[in-house]
């Protein structure tokens, strides 16, 4: 009797512990898989909600807030604004699904790893409950004789109902558990793309795809080491001229003092040359050619006051042009006229008597040359 009691009292705890264990790992299923991933859907959507009605309002953005997304959320909405202000000051848009993405709001939160393994645990335990019923059941079936059959066989059909009420139970719980889990996954999913959308149209502008942002940021590089390699050519190109004239500044003075000194001394040496041919040229024409170079100065002095004079005329003609309505500016044009051309009579006096003298001089050189010449050709006969 006592062991029958015992016996009940067993099966009982065995069909208590398997339905509890399912229940449990259900319940920590729905807790740490289920109810994390709709709780961030739902403050995605309450996120959605706030920038709809707070659009256009004056008063400091309510994305702005590190509590915009809720406690869950909060630390990686953080790590976002601080990198937004960071991009904002460069003028730079900052990508919110870095941050707010299905790893951070599904994967992360939800322990997908615990919830693919949710819905085979469940059918596990319940495939482990039917084992458990089949064993109890058969362990008091005794087939000695037809009595002891007949009183085992209810035992028997209720370790076989416990086993399959428990595989019911443990399929049950998995297709509950798994069909949740998706529904509440997808539902998060939408809400990510909601947030998504809402915040680039409403927040601030879509930042450009990661591969157009790497071409921008070469072609940006490109063009600042083009910039930084011409003005570090310039700056190279400015400081070797500066050292090169530095060090040849001596011999460029140097060179300078020597062809200065060598010049002045060609000048004095041809100058020196033409005082000594103009001396023998003087020489040997017994003083007329000093002559002949007194009568051309006296001449081009002669030209010059005639230039002078005619210029006088020209200007007082001018004058007096412009006086000539008036009856004494007559006379006095006349007298000065008469005066000018005196002058001009003086002048060509001048000029005449400069060029008489210059063809005398001219006349008695080629005589010269003439009679040095008939000397020469009576020597030579003489010879």
């Amino acid at each position: 009797m006592a062991g029958d009691i015992i016996q009940q009292l067993t099966m009982g705890l065995s069909e208590i512990l398997v339905y509890v264990t399912i229940a449990l790992v259900f319940i920590f299923g729905i807790v740490k898989c289920i109810y994390p991933v709709y709780r961030n859907s739902t403050l995605l959507n309450r996120a959605v909600i706030k920038l709809e009605r707070t659009t256009g309002s004056k008063k400091k953005p309510v994305w702005q807030e590190p509590r915009f997304l809720g406690r869950a959320l909060r630390p990686e909405w953080q790590r976002f604004l601080l990198n937004a202000d960071q991009l904002d000051l460069r003028g730079l848009p900052c990508n919110t699904e870095e941050y707010i993405n299905e790893d951070t709001v599904v994967y992360k939160p939800g322990h997908a790893q615990v919830a693919e393994i949710m819905p085979t645990l469940l059918t596990s335990l319940g495939i482990l409950g039917t084992f458990i019923g089949m064993i109890e059941g058969l362990t008091n079936l005794n087939l000695v004789d037809s009595n002891t059959t007949i009183t085992s066989i209810p035992t028997l059909l209720g370790g076989m109902r416990f086993a399959f009420a428990t595989s019911v139970v443990g399929i049950t719980g998995s297709i509950v558990f798994n069909v949740a889990y998706h529904i509440v996954k997808g539902r998060a999913f939408k809400s990510l793309d909601a947030f998504d959308e809402t915040f680039y149209e409403l927040a601030m502008p879509r930042p450009l795809d990661s591969d157009v942002q790497m071409i921008i940021q070469k072609q940006d590089e490109d063009l600042s080491m083009q910039q930084t390699i011409g003005q570090l050519g310039g700056q190279i190109a400015g400081a070797v001229e500066l050292a090169v004239s530095r060090a040849t500044h001596p011999l460029t003075m140097s060179m300078d003092n020597f062809i200065q000194g060598t010049t002045r001394e060609q000048v004095d040496g041809i100058q020196r040359i033409v005082n000594r041919f103009m001396q023998q040229m003087d020489a040997s024409m017994n003083g007329k050619f000093g002559a002949f170079a007194d009568a051309v100065d006296r001449m081009n002095h002669s030209m010059q006051d005639v230039q002078q004079s005619m210029k006088l005329t020209m200007e007082t003609m001018k004058e007096l042009a412009l006086d000539r309505e008036m009856s004494e500016a007559g006379k006095e044009y006349r007298k000065e006229l008469e005066a000018l051309l005196r002058r001009n009579e003086e002048t060509m006096a001048k000029l005449t008597q400069g060029i008489e003298d210059l063809q005398d001089a001219v006349e008695s050189v080629a005589g010269k040359d003439t009679d040095e010449a008939d000397t020469g050709q009576g020597g030579g006969k003489q010879g």
